[in-house]
């Protein structure tokens, strides 16, 4: 981590595991605990806006996954050999800087019995969907859906499995559940 910030400006906006995480002078070392969080969200008002969602360009990368294989393909017949049904996939990575070709493999490891976690409502539940009011054309799909305004919780309510199928999922509110 440190070495990212003598590369960059004190007051440049720092990626930590794929999330904004504020300023570089508001950035500390990870803790064993897990990824931190950003401070605050503001910024000074002289920097340009931050990217949205910076990508690497492809000259930059360090290496690309050109080849996917399943296990049987030509290419994978010894490592299936090897290693049998644990073998997930193999994949060949090209690596531009250093002219090299990477093969490698995912391997399962452990497997045992899992449940799915219950939804997080029933499919005829109603549900309470925030939308902007200069969201026309959302709010227009909820009415055609059979929404209606709850001018009380300011939300429009709607049945769970139909703001699945209009893909509202994430604005579904915390605390939604509507009393019927």
């Amino acid at each position: 981590m440190t070495s990212v910030l003598r590369e960059l400006p004190l007051l440049y906006a720092v990626l930590s595991e794929g999330r904004l995480c504020g300023s570089a002078s508001a950035v500390h070392e990870p803790s064993p605990a897990g990824p931190l969080t950003a401070p605050h969200r503001s910024r000074p008002p002289n920097l340009p806006p931050a990217p949205r969602h910076p990508r690497r360009s492809r000259q930059s990368s360090t290496s690309r996954v050109r080849l996917y294989l399943k296990p049987g393909q030509k290419g994978t017949k010894q490592l299936l050999a090897q290693y049998g049904d644990r073998l997930i996939c193999v994949r060949y990575r090209y690596h531009a800087q250093r002219k090299k070709r990477l093969k490698t493999v995912e391997l399962l490891v452990a497997e045992r019995d899992w449940q799915p976690p219950r939804p997080r409502f029933a499919h005829d539940q109603i549900v309470g969907l925030r939308v902007a009011f200069a969201d026309v054309a959302v709010r227009d799909r909820v009415k055609q859906a059979g929404g209606t305004w709850n001018p009380e919780r300011r939300v429009w309510q709607l049945r769970y499995d139909r703001a699945v199928a209009l893909g509202l999922n994430g604005r579904i509110g915390r605390r939604t559940r509507i009393q019927q």
